[in-house]
């Protein structure tokens, strides 16, 4: 069985909003058993989400839509949803009754637009609200479950809990079961290559997903209970897991910066950290870790030359003989973090991160990470295009992984 999840608002196509009614529906129909197929966001335009509507109920055995049931005129959905259907929309006198009724209740008087909640398509059923005015639609067909509901989160949430969630229940076999591993230090085409055969493990399916924070393979197994997905999604896993090794950092939720936090508090380890490039981003990765004032000693931002030196002790002829974007400085700028911050670990970047300043021997792109211990460190360059802020989250996501294969070894 499968969903589409039908998001109604011209609001919800402007930049930086994000669509927190979708994402919890997905997740939810996920834990029915129900995979999300598709997902889109409409205008508040009666032909756009009726055509929308029409083209989930061909491809959907759930189709869900949020929003657009309130009382103002660019509240469309019970339009379109009857336009989709080919059925006129009809006024249900009790309904409106009922709506007015708890208008009253609330001291306000209802007008014309409040009653327009109480119009449905024919043959839908009622969705009760149980936290405000707008009623949501039910409608079976043939081949799909329809289900409009209010865009309001609170009401969305609590509706598709009570009425809905149950009745997919009844439609749903079988169950999911989903996990995410988590890739550092190594690029998307090496670990496709390592796992790229076990992609066609029975029941099961996996999406490899590349970022500045490293790989993420997300698997996803069904079974005909809860209990067999678990078990078939555990033995992919772990067979991944097996190819991959020490390149998998942690699953789900995990983060570098907690997995690094974990290790060294579990060898009793403090770091301090020396960063240019990266303008406190490092810093910034640890402190997100709560409980990292165990661990963390902290940091040194220095973007000039002259606070390398008086801040973080490099030494001024390194910084003459090689130049402020080299190896020799971030071993500096590590070990003098490690050093001031009397920590047992030091971690120095220095970089060009653009999208000026780069030269024909150190264009942008060109980072240098260094790890500082009580031995010979460690030391990266980094030669990744990108714009500057994907260079600097890739140079933190290095530094992290310096660090933790070291304690790791």
């Amino acid at each position: 069985m499968n969903a589409v999840v039908v998001a109604v608002g011209s609001e919800l196509l402007g930049p930086g909003r994000r669509d927190t009614n979708a994402e919890w529906l997905i997740a939810r129909l996920f834990e029915l058993g129900i995979e999300t197929t598709s997902r889109t966001a409409v205008v508040d335009d009666v032909a756009r989400i009726a055509r929308a509507v029409r083209a989930a109920l061909v491809d959907a055995s759930a189709v869900i839509l949020t929003g657009g049931l309130g009382p103002t005129d660019d509240d469309r959905t019970r339009d379109a949803v009857a336009a989709a259907l080919e059925v006129p929309l009809e006024r249900d006198d009790a309904m409106a009754q009922r709506i007015a009724a708890l208008f009253t209740s609330r001291g306000r008087t209802p007008g014309p637009r409040q009653v327009r909640q109480a119009d449905r398509p024919r043959g839908a059923l009622w969705i009760d609200n149980p936290l405000g005015s707008a009623p949501g639609l039910l409608v079976a067909t043939e081949q799909s479950l329809l289900a409009a509901l209010p865009g309001v989160p609170s009401e969305m949430r609590a509706m598709f809990d009570a009425t809905v969630a149950p009745r997919l229940a009844t439609m749903a076999r079988g169950a999911l079961a989903a996990t995410t591993l988590r890739i550092a230090g190594r690029p998307e085409s090496f670990v496709d290559g390592l796992v790229r055969d076990l992609y066609a493990w029975e029941g099961t399916e996996t999406t490899i997903l590349a970022s500045a924070g490293g790989v993420d393979l997300i698997l996803t197994a069904r079974g005909n209970d809860a209990a067999s997905a678990r078990q078939r999604l555990s033995g992919l896993a772990g067979a991944m897991r097996e190819r991959l090794g020490v390149d998998v950092y942690g699953s789900d939720h995990d983060t570098l910066a907690a997995v690094v936090g974990a290790l060294l508090a579990t060898k009793g380890a403090t770091v301090a950290i020396g960063e240019s490039c990266t303008g406190g981003l490092l810093g910034g990765a640890f402190t997100d870790v709560p409980g990292s004032s165990a661990w963390f000693r902290g940091g040194v931002v220095c973007y000039a030359d002259d606070l390398k030196t008086s801040l973080a002790h490099v030494p001024e002829t390194l910084l003459a003989a090689h130049g402020a974007v080299s190896e020799p400085v971030a071993r500096a700028l590590a070990a003098g973090a490690r050093r001031v911050g009397s920590a047992d670990f030091g971690l120095g970047i220095t970089g060009i991160a653009g999208p000026s300043g780069g030269t024909a021997d150190k264009p942008v792109g060109t980072v240098h990470i260094a790890l500082a211990d009580d031995g010979e460190g460690r030391a990266i360059r980094l030669d990744w295009p990108g714009d500057r802020d994907l260079i600097r989250r890739r140079a933190v996501t290095v530094a992290l992984d310096l660090l933790r294969r070291r304690l790791l070894a």
